[in-house]
């Protein structure tokens, strides 16, 4: 039997559908995705530090990808990624836990949005971003097969270059994260802007790594 429809020569099924029917998948396809993003903050909510992990190992597994990329290795360097993304684990573990007590701490001995905002933003400047930075080249360090004096040796050379990258870049993102972002996504929003990041921070290692062998 001939069919009900007519349809242009070259034209495939789906360009035939209804604006209706195009609209309801829309829809459909909105609705996915919406779904997906409010089962995810449920789980952020009922079950931060595991959420939080799986997300921050993720983002720092694309960071050294990207950079490994950029530096036109000839071999992509396995151990290299595993090690960055066990750091990001371990780190996004007690940054959810730093979070979550300093909300606490500065919201009940601070007063005033302004000045818990200021107040925030900068005890996570001045405490978290250098220890987590020194603790980072140690970690590498250690997991590279070096000793521990090597590892310090190695924080205490970069500390002085990344401080003051990660505070340039990192203050306003913070002012940012304890301004405006709800506190449930605040490890997520912090992983989310890490990813560029992870790519400066695998930068600063490969670069100690090398000068460290030219030194021996």
């Amino acid at each position: 039997s001939p069919p009900l429809t007519r349809r242009e020569p070259g034209v495939s099924p789906a360009k035939q559908l209804s604006p209706a029917t195009q609209l309801e998948r829309t829809r459909r396809w909105r609705g996915g995705g919406e779904n997906l993003w409010q089962s995810y903050s449920r789980t952020l909510e009922a079950r931060p530090v595991v959420g939080n992990m799986i997300t921050g190992g993720l983002l720092a597994l694309t960071g050294d990808f990207v950079m490994q990329a950029a530096e036109r290795n000839p071999v992509y360097d396995h151990l290299r990624a595993l090690r960055f993304v066990g750091f990001r684990v371990c780190v996004v573990r007690c940054y959810t836990v730093w979070v979550r007590e300093l909300e606490h701490w500065v919201n009940r001995h601070v007063d005033g949005d302004r000045r818990r905002l200021l107040t925030k933003t900068f005890l996570d400047l001045a405490i978290w971003l250098p220890v987590k930075d020194f603790v980072y080249f140690v970690w590498m360090a250690l997991l590279e097969g070096l000793g521990l004096a090597e590892g310090i040796r190695r924080s205490l050379t970069m500390l002085p270059r990344t401080c003051p990258v990660s505070w340039l870049v990192w203050g306003p993102a913070q002012l940012l994260t304890f301004g405006a972002v709800p506190p449930h996504l605040h490890v997520v929003w912090v992983n989310s802007l890490a990813l560029c990041w992870n790519v400066v921070m695998s930068g600063f290692n490969q670069a100690a790594r090398l000068e460290g062998s030219s030194s021996i």
